[in-house]
């Protein structure tokens, strides 16, 4: 029996055991079955009397790790076998894990694991038994006994779960595992993965699947770019998915296409995407950047082709159905633009719309009406429907002279979910029991990012999460200048910063640009001298650097917390000074500022009351949870409905 202990910070392992969900976990383990050639992967769980999940077990029958590298495979964190293995040895196919963290992220389904492997070694075919729990997640005992007589494979068994699994064993889980392993399932027929007794078959999740052969702008030889497009039937994140040649997903990035009706994945795939390569640490690289252009226009033709497919398929449908509000036969060319006009509007309500025939036919017939005799049958329709007085109507009326409906929309829905999410900021903020598990990263800054105005009116993201290197080139990008061959920007320690976030606007009357540099923290934590000390050292690589110095551009570098240590707290709160500000150097053009949450939210809500008031919106605290569960679920701690509870 061997003891090895993990060469790693506990705290580095906490974070890779917290920050997993459940069925994140089964993907990982599932991949590292597919990683060491399975055919047949098993997802079987145990059941304790009341139906719930008491143990999570993963089968495959892969080549196992054979017992003389048991040791190194779990010493170390990161620096996988499988970086210098592409392929898997005997069947070829693309490796997915490199990391070699898979083993800690399996804590987000127990607090004890247990790994079974068979595999062939020098001197035989032997089984080994590796076993950790949570107590000391670091530390693995490994037992290996043999020569034996088995069959090789591995057995990963997970028991002592501290919270309930009960979205595992739903209809969403299996979807949700099946849209992860469905191309790889379409590309090798011969893996089968069964998941609580079912197989999973990528038909079920699948609506449609296409190739292109991506032609992007500029010189670039055989083989191009490929782009497959998996539409799901399912509501699936959309992802634009970087691989390299063989297929094998290296990085995510934002699709950055409209595309409301459809969910997808969509996987670019070139040679010069690689983990080891430039173009992945910069994608707006001079090859990278036009490969990508071209793959998100190739996105926006084929679903705007899907779309008019779909319209079509609608139409024909309704005309089956009897419920279409036009007859058959010629028509002239005025007559098949209110057609086509109606098609498109009429599909877009299809949501909206009853499935019972004869509601139908009246909700088309209504929808014809009023786009062929506005306003007077607008104002029938939206008197039937929304129940407005006269007076309102004719408001209303008076307001579509001036503007389109769908702005006026567009406008109190704006409204609204910004005092829903300043009232779940403030929950997820100051609520005791919640602001714990609220974490910086992967949660509070996410949202922040999608939300930026919630440190001004007029502030658009520059950069999310980079290093003080890209906030130079995006500064550069604005001024116009040169932004190739750029040399880090560095800490007075030579180290490298990574800010949180930058804003930008441009100053009102002025060609003035003013960039704003905020650096989060969690709610739990006291801003006191050293985060202090890391914001000032932020703002003294800018002001150090001779490449940042322009006339025409204000920073301002924020430290936001919920709390303040007393002397910061006296510090920022200065006479004859605005409240918060702790440096401002004039000749610069740059001041440093520590901001309490509550004064942040409490702007927001100032210049939003107006608004509030005519509107007669007051979010309850339930309301301003359902608004984030609906727009940034992804990001939520499991205690509001996060990924990883139960409701999800």
């Amino acid at each position: 029996m061997t003891d090895v202990l993990v060469s790693v910070q506990p705290d580095h392992i906490a974070r890779l055991m917290r920050r997993t969900q459940p069925i994140h976990a089964i993907i990982e383990l599932v991949w590292n079955g597919l990683d060491a050639d399975a055919d047949n992967v098993s997802i079987i769980f145990d059941r304790n009397s009341m139906g719930g999940i008491s143990a999570v077990t993963i089968t495959d029958d892969g080549t196992g790790i054979p017992a003389s590298r048991c040791e190194s495979a779990f010493k170390n964190l990161g620096g996988s076998w499988k970086m210098g293995f592409p392929r898997t040895e005997d069947k070829q196919r693309p490796v997915h894990g490199r990391n070699g963290q898979g083993r800690f992220r399996a804590f987000a389904l127990g607090n004890r694991v247990r790994w079974t492997t068979v595999a062939e070694d020098v001197d035989g075919v032997f089984e080994s038994v590796i076993s950790t729990d949570s107590g000391r997640p670091e530390k693995f005992t490994i037992r290996s006994n043999g020569p034996l007589e088995k069959q090789r494979g591995t057995e990963v068994k997970i028991t002592g779960a501290a919270t309930p699994l009960t979205g595992l064993d739903t209809k969403k889980a299996r979807a949700r595992l099946t849209s992860e392993f469905a191309r790889h399932l379409l590309r090798f027929r011969d893996i089968t993965i069964t998941y609580d007794g079912v197989s999973l078959d990528p038909r079920e999740v699948i609506e449609r699947s296409t190739e292109y052969e991506i032609r992007p702008e500029g010189e670039f030889e055989a083989p191009l770019p490929k782009l497959q497009i998996i539409e799901w039937k399912s509501d699936f994140p959309r992802e634009l998915i970087l691989c390299d040649a063989d297929g094998f997903a290296i990085t995510d990035v934002r699709p950055a296409i409209h595309a409301p009706q459809f969910f997808f994945a969509a996987y670019l795939a070139w040679a010069e995407f690689d983990t080891n390569n430039a173009n992945l640490a910069d994608l707006g690289h001079e090859r990278s950047g036009p490969v990508l252009e071209a793959a998100r226009e190739q996105l926006r033709k084929h679903f705007k082709g899907r779309a008019n497919e779909r319209l079509q398929e609608v139409v024909e449908s309704w005309k089956a159905e009897k419920v279409y509000p036009f007859p058959d036969g010629p028509v002239t060319k005025i007559e098949k633009a209110k057609r086509d006009l109606f098609d498109v509007v009429a599909v877009q309500a299809l949501p909206g719309i009853s499935s019972e025939s004869r509601a139908k036919r009246l909700s088309l017939r209504l929808i014809r009406e009023a786009l062929e005799h506005a306003p007077s049958a607008l104002k029938s329709v939206l008197s039937d429907v929304l129940e407005l007085s006269a007076q309102e109507l004719d408001d209303l009326a008076n307001l579509l002279d001036r503007t389109s409906l769908g702005s006026i929309i567009s406008s109190a829905k704006l409204v609204s979910e910004r005092l829903d999410f300043l009232r779940s900021l403030e929950i997820l903020l100051f609520d005791k029991d919640l602001k714990k598990d609220v974490l910086e990263r992967s949660e509070l800054h996410r949202m922040l990012a999608a939300e930026p105005w919630i440190f001004g009116e007029q502030y658009s993201l520059s950069v999310d999460d980079q290093s003080l290197k890209e906030v130079l080139k995006r500064h550069l990008k604005h001024l116009g200048r040169d932004t190739l061959n750029l040399a880090d920007v560095r800490l007075e320690d030579r180290s490298t910063a990574i800010v949180d976030l930058m804003l930008t606007k441009t100053i009102q009357d002025t060609e003035k640009q003013h960039h704003l540099i905020v650096e989060l923290k969690r709610p739990t934590t006291i801003i006191g001298y050293k985060e202090r000390q890391q914001i000032e050292s932020y703002a003294m690589a800018v002001a150090e650097d001779q490449r940042f110095r322009d006339a025409g551009t204000k920073w301002d570098f924020v430290l936001v917390a919920n709390q303040l240590s007393r002397d910061i707290s006296r510090l920022s709160n200065k006479r004859n000074q605005p409240p918060g500000l702790i440096h401002e150097d004039e000749d610069l053009d740059m001041r440093i500022w520590v901001r309490h949450w509550g004064a942040i939210i409490e702007d927001r809500r100032r210049s939003l009351h107006f608004f509030k008031e005519k509107l007669e919106m007051d979010p309850s605290r339930g309301e301003a949870l359902d608004f984030l569960r609906r727009k940034h679920a992804q990001f939520l701690p499991p205690t509001i409905g996060g990924p990883n509870s139960a409701a999800s």
